[in-house]
């Protein structure tokens, strides 16, 4: 058996990192591109921080990187921290976030912040776990 610890970047530390967008104004037509998900990510969690409601309880956001759907269904009509159904995926070349209106299109009075948890894989920092 082979000890593959310290081949090529194996055993080298990984950053989490994070991005937190300004305060968004919700509005029913919302399609606001956030950041370009660097190449080679994993994105492990999305958050709406909503700071203002948006109308109705029911009110949603999507969470896009490219047409895939990361954060599904965020309420953003409440104020908190919500996630949506959040399906974690690797992106090999990276692509563009963006927020968009939900099913239940918010109205014109929500504020809120996204937050998306990423892993850049190919990023390491430096160190080594062993």
């Amino acid at each position: 058996m082979a000890d593959l610890r310290f081949e090529g970047k194996n055993n080298q530390k990984k950053g989490v990192s994070i991005f937190s967008s300004e305060v968004i104004t919700t509005s029913a037509t919302m399609n606001d591109t956030l950041f370009t998900l660097p190449a080679n990510s994993l994105v492990t969690a999305v958050y709406a921080v909503v700071t203002t409601g948006s109308g109705s309880a029911t009110n949603t956001v999507d969470v896009k990187v490219g047409t895939t759907v990361v954060a599904n269904e965020v309420i953003v009509g409440v104020v908190g921290v919500a996630s949506g159904t959040v399906a974690k995926t690797f992106f090999p070349t990276g692509g563009s976030v963006t927020v968009v209106a939900g099913a239940d299109a918010p109205g014109t009075t929500g504020k809120v912040k996204i937050v998306i948890v990423y892993i850049e894989t190919e990023l390491t920092t430096g160190t080594y776990t062993d």
